[in-house]
């Protein structure tokens, strides 16, 4: 382009944003960023995801509205258009293609049972999710398929839990449209994520991802950079007074000790620091470490929604109730399990079932859950291969950020155990991190070959 065009889209450019600033802030704000972000998509895709990331971490916050949507469609549109350019990637290993074509049989799944939901129009918005969830996976899965582009997108991921921990701090946190993700968690510490158990999931993923990010950092400022994200991370953790998040914490420190290999005195180092900072700050908030050390205080009645579930789905042990179902079909359990101290819960003001599993399950059967748990092991499966390959390439480095990787996994579908999540964008970049990884890891350990000359050209 002609220098004297570009001058001229940027000086009309400045002038909209003017005019949009004076008339609305947020509205200006949004334009230049736009500005910024629409050209950074057609000049690269993987800084461009990197950009996204932590929108996406903050998507229930009154700062975004609708840009994770809007940002995750262009890149969509701009990985479609670049599909070509990107050319073949090397042979898949059996994880990967059990990864590709259960996640494929997840969301036709998924989509057939809009057919037997009995509130076909909230099962169509839910479904909506689950491919933008899906086209998330996939993103990552084809683009941070480099060992440069797998570090940039956990560095994103670091920059989206310091993000929504800004916009905790500053109190714009919750949007209304998320008030009813949770069951009463409206003192604690939410960020930019919608909710403080699900900001516990996503720090716990962060944390591992901190810590396998440690050894490829040689610059002492950034090192002290990332020593200061895991205290702020840690400390934040504690702020949720997430009980599912302790747990969860609990069994990525567990597995992050156990998959360190040489590295384990550093990672349980690690692990003292980050229950250390979360337990003072505890012990400084006497409700909060009340909450966390009595398990019976206060009840969210998560254990009548459980059971909800599983009557639900002996009731429908195949298909289940339809994607979306459990909230309208709840009602109707209220007599049959007995008796029920949160009974506005299920009858009243309808809630999920806060257990991905058990929702799974009750919403689409055994079929929709053994899938699920398929694609959940593949994916374990692809960051511990990915582990192993850059270890025996000599790139410790890279296999500390796959095994940490595995951690973030691991912490994850272990907080899903407290949350529904099924449809969270963090949970399926940290899953899509291990498949990259892999790729990563049999690409640079087969250099692409070189192209044969014809016989003119030679």
């Amino acid at each position: 382009m002609p220098p004297w065009l570009i001058a001229l889209g940027g000086l009309t450019a400045a002038l909209i944003a003017g005019v949009a600033v004076a008339f609305d802030p947020k509205l200006g704000i949004a334009f230049v960023a736009a500005c910024a972000f629409v050209p950074l998509v057609f000049l690269s895709l993987p800084l461009a995801l990197a950009a996204w990331i932590p929108i996406a971490w903050n998507e229930f916050s009154h700062v975004l509205g609708k840009a994770p949507l809007a940002g995750g469609l262009l890149l969509l549109m701009a990985w479609i258009g670049t599909r070509r350019a990107r050319g073949t990637v090397v042979a898949a290993d059996l994880s990967l293609r059990v990864a590709r074509v259960v996640f494929v049989l997840l969301l036709v799944w998924v989509t057939l049972s809009i057919s037997w939901a009995s509130d076909r129009s909230h099962a169509w918005s839910e479904v909506v999710n689950w491919y933008f969830a899906g086209a998330v996976f996939l993103l990552v899965t084809t683009v941070a398929t480099t060992p440069a582009r797998a570090r940039l997108v956990a560095l994103a991921f670091l920059a989206g839990a310091l993000a929504s921990i800004v916009i905790g701090l500053t109190g714009s946190g919750l949007s209304t449209t998320a008030d009813a993700i949770d069951l009463a968690t409206r003192e604690r510490f939410s960020g930019g994520a919608g909710d403080p158990n699900y900001l516990a999931a996503g720090l716990i993923a962060a944390l591992a991802l901190a810590a396998g990010l440690m050894p490829s950092t040689r610059d002492p400022l950034a090192r002290l950079g990332l020593a200061g994200t895991v205290l702020a991370l840690a400390v934040a953790m504690g702020a949720t007074e997430s009980r599912g998040g302790l747990v969860a914490a609990l069994v990525a420190i567990v597995a992050g000790v156990a998959l360190a290999r040489e590295r384990r005195a550093a990672s349980a180092a690690l692990a003292v620091v980050v229950v250390a900072c979360s337990a003072i700050f505890l012990l400084l908030s006497p409700s909060g470490w009340e909450r966390m050390t009595t398990f019976d205080a206060g009840g969210t009645g998560r254990t009548e929604l459980w059971r909800v579930a599983t009557s639900m789905w002996e009731d429908h042990p195949i298909a289940g109730v339809g994607i979306r179902g459990y909230e309208h079909e709840s009602a109707a359990y209220v007599l049959k399990v007995g008796n029920l101290s949160f009974v506005e819960n299920i009858a009243e003001r309808p809630v999920v079932t806060h257990n991905v599993y058990l929702q799974q399950l009750a919403e689409t059967g055994i079929v929709g859950l053994a899938l699920l748990l398929v694609l959940f092991g593949a994916c374990l499966v692809a960051s511990q291969g990915a582990a192993r390959r850059f270890q025996a390439a000599g790139d410790r480095a890279m296999a500390a950020l796959a095994r940490a990787t595995t951690v973030a996994i691991i912490g994850m579908l272990t907080a899903s155990f407290f949350i529904s999540n099924s449809t969270d964008k963090r949970l399926w970049i940290v899953l899509a991190l291990g498949p990259a990884l892999l790729i990563a890891a049999r690409s640079s350990s087969h250099p692409p070959a070189q192209p044969r000359l014809d016989s003119t050209e030679r």
